[in-house]
């Protein structure tokens, strides 16, 4: 890769977020203002790291790669060829059947990788730019493993350390991430780096939800961004509730489809309080609407949740989906949407500043609570 081709590359990736950037540098900034020190900070990051090696069928050895990359000793080092080139060897010389695991790298690619994590620009950008780099690279090196892509760990390594050198968390690996080129060969970089960018953010808003917190009392009523999201959020519920109603009734006539509120300080008789690990902050301050669908023996309650992320001081929200299923063999948990799936609500937005990805959010949480109901 050439200069002008990577000057290109980053405009690029630039130009796709855009819309994404201020909104990054909002939540890092406070996420700065309310981190606990270094060492809360890496004892709150080795839990994932772990579980996402596990998550990605890797052993301890890719544990420990991933909690390695999440210490800020490790994110010191100019990421320079030479550097790059030691990474890629230790991320090849991983055991194991191949998960993680990368083709050895030329010096060209490496340099061409360093070059993208040391470019100047938003270190958003720059991230992205050193991931689908390194992901090229790899592709190049090893087309025949090319589906693999997404398993492989160095390009997660070392868009983290740009990142963290940046001064923001590391990223957590995502199996799910839009692959950079499409089918056919051309490049595609404009899905891959969105979610990216929102692999960012859900990592700024998993940091900060394990901030220290002050204990303070419970509040009578719902702060009024809070109360203007959660009322949206109830009011495209029930928009929702009629014509899924009839979906559900051309199956079983006596099927049924009923909206319920609830907090975290009133739980409605009717239906139980949402999974506790539906709260990015255990103990705060949410406030929820339920879904709750009926087919037959089979019954799936979906929440939408509006949340506090860290401290209240923060004031940032976020606002999530999660459900719960019983069938004839009993309840359980059913998770319809990852992480990155979240809403973030800053505190200076205004209600219906983020009220179309919310009703995306809960529209595609219907269509897979639906999917679950009529396979159950």
């Amino acid at each position: 890769m050439d200069t002008l081709s990577g000057d290109a590359t980053s405009r690029a990736i630039e130009g796709h977020l855009r819309p994404d950037l201020d909104d990054l540098d909002r939540l890092r900034t406070v996420w700065a203002e309310h981190r606990g020190s270094p060492e809360e900070r890496a004892l709150a990051r080795r839990e994932p790291a772990r579980r996402s090696s596990y998550d990605l069928g890797g052993g301890p050895a890719l544990a420990e790669l991933l909690e390695a990359t999440a210490s800020e000793e490790m994110s010191g080092r100019a990421i320079t060829s030479d550097y790059v080139a030691e990474l890629a060897e230790r991320a090849t010389s991983l055991p194991g059947p191949g998960t993680g695991r990368c083709p050895r790298l030329a010096e060209a690619h490496a340099a061409d990788i360093a070059r993208a994590a040391s470019a100047p620009g938003h270190p958003v950008v720059r991230a992205v730019h050193t991931y689908v780099t390194c992901v090229e690279a790899l592709r190049e090196t090893a087309p025949e493993e090319a589906d693999g892509g997404p398993g492989w760990i160095l390009p997660w390594v070392l868009s983290s350390l740009v990142l963290q050198r940046a001064d923001f968390p590391p990223l957590v690996p995502d199996p799910g991430v839009p692959a950079c080129t499409a089918a056919g060969g051309s490049r595609r970089i404009d899905l891959c780096a969105r979610h990216l960018a929102r692999l960012v953010a859900t990592s700024l808003r998993t940091e900060l939800s394990r901030s220290p917190s002050r204990p303070g009392t419970a509040r009578v009523s719902a702060p009024p961004l809070a109360a203007a999201i959660h009322r949206r959020a109830l009011e495209h519920l029930h928009e929702r509730r009629g014509p899924l109603l009839q979906v559900l009734g051309s199956l079983d006539t006596d099927a049924r489809a009923d909206v319920h509120a609830g907090s975290a300080q009133q739980v409605p008789q009717a239906v139980a309080a949402p999974p506790e690990r539906a709260l990015l902050t255990p103990g705060a301050d949410h406030w929820w609407g339920c879904l709750s669908l009926a087919l037959g023996e089979a019954a799936l309650d979906l929440y939408v949740i509006v949340q506090e992320v860290g401290p209240a001081s923060a004031g940032v929200l976020a606002v999530t989906a999660d459900a719960r299923a019983t069938t004839g063999a009993g309840a359980r948990e059913a998770p319809l949407m990852a992480d990155v799936d979240g809403v973030t609500v800053m505190p200076n937005d205004s209600a219906d500043d983020r009220r179309p990805l919310i009703r995306d959010l809960i529209d595609e949480a219907l269509s897979r609570a639906m999917d679950q109901l009529t396979r159950a």
